[in-house]
């Protein structure tokens, strides 16, 4: 083995088929690192995603090179169109080649690019056990590199399949709330154009609806064209997104519900963001926009065995509805802020 040099840290380019494959490989050995259940996408879907160009959002990667190839790896977001006072970066790092620097060096790489375009705030997470203190390794090189915990999420498990009676009885007791108000409509790899707007409109609340303790965030600015685009990126990438809305009388979305099934993964799925509109609250939409989406995924993949998502620790109730649906306490994801 040779030195470590922080020169062996610098950005990737994306147009290197061969470096994208060994980081794919990296980023999954990482994550795994005492997370058996990570279940990652193929490297053809990691490639795509590295590639993808964004108009609202700035992307950048590097990688920490030690004898000839990278063993860890830094992204980092820019908001372009909301939010851009933040950013948001991942530091991975293989877990045979840590404590030896590489993760600073990544971070740093990050750190010296946020300065140098005027961004106060840098967000990230991690995963930790459920009991894990400050002691534990991630916290500890957070911590020592000015991180401090704005809220704290959970991250839960759901078993597959859920059992159809249970379903039955969660979708009787919602539908008093909502019928004769609202139309449950699902959709697989997008929203038809004509409910896009509302649809963009109402995902554009998650940021500020959801809990965050003490980062402060806008509105986001999803618009049907940014929508459009990153459901090109789905297909570039293999991915499926089973979509569960609630529509008004005036045909606007006012509640949706997502499930996404990454390309190349064997058992997961992901449950991506669900919001009911304030003024539509109180009907039980959140209930059941996700009971029947579980019914549509069950249908159509009974190959796989667990949902996973996350929910702020404050949030009662989203997780009212998780517990209610059978989902599981599996690891803690503090969510982490610096501020420059």
């Amino acid at each position: 083995m040779g030195t470590l040099h922080l020169d062996t840290v610098h950005r990737v380019d994306l147009a290197d088929d061969a470096v994208l494959a060994q980081l794919y490989g990296v980023e999954a050995a990482s994550k795994r690192a005492g997370r058996p259940w990570h279940d990652p996408e193929s490297p053809s879907a990691f490639a795509a995603d590295q590639r993808f160009v964004d108009p609202a959002e700035d992307h950048l990667l590097w990688a920490a090179w030690w004898d000839g190839r990278p063993v860890g790896l830094a992204h980092c977001w820019f908001p372009l169109t909301d939010n851009v006072d933040k950013a948001y970066c991942m530091v991975e790092v293989e877990p045979q080649a840590r404590g030896r620097g590489r993760g600073t060096a990544l971070l740093q790489a990050v750190l010296d690019e946020v300065h140098r375009r005027g961004r106060p705030e840098v967000l990230s997470e991690v995963f930790v056990p459920l009991d894990a203190g400050d002691e534990h390794p991630y916290r500890r090189f957070a911590a020592r590199h000015g991180f401090a915990e704005a809220s704290r999420d959970s991250m839960r498990h759901l078993a597959l399949p859920v059992d159809a009676g249970r379903l039955d009885d969660l979708e009787a007791g919602a539908r008093a709330g909502w019928s004769g108000r609202y139309r449950l409509e699902t959709y697989v790899d997008g929203v038809p154009e004509h409910l896009q707007a509302s649809l963009c409109d109402t995902e554009n609340q998650l940021a500020v609806d959801a809990p965050a303790g003490t980062v402060e965030y806008e509105p986001e600015s999803l618009t049907p064209e940014r929508y459009r685009e990153r459901l090109q990126l789905f297909t570039d990438m293999g991915r499926e997104r089973i979509t569960t809305v609630a529509v008004d009388g005036d045909g606007q979305v006012v509640a949706y519900t997502d499930l996404v099934i990454g390309s190349g993964t064997r058992t997961s799925v992901w449950q991506w963001g669900t919001l009911v509109r304030r003024e539509h609250r109180g009907h039980r939409l959140g209930l059941a926009v996700k009971v029947e989406n579980l019914r549509r995924l069950q249908a159509a993949h009974p190959e796989r065995t667990v949902v996973m998502t996350g929910n702020a620790d404050v949030n009662a109730h989203m997780l009212a509805i998780n517990e209610a649906l059978g989902f599981q306490l599996v690891e803690a994801c503090p969510q982490l802020q610096r501020r420059l």
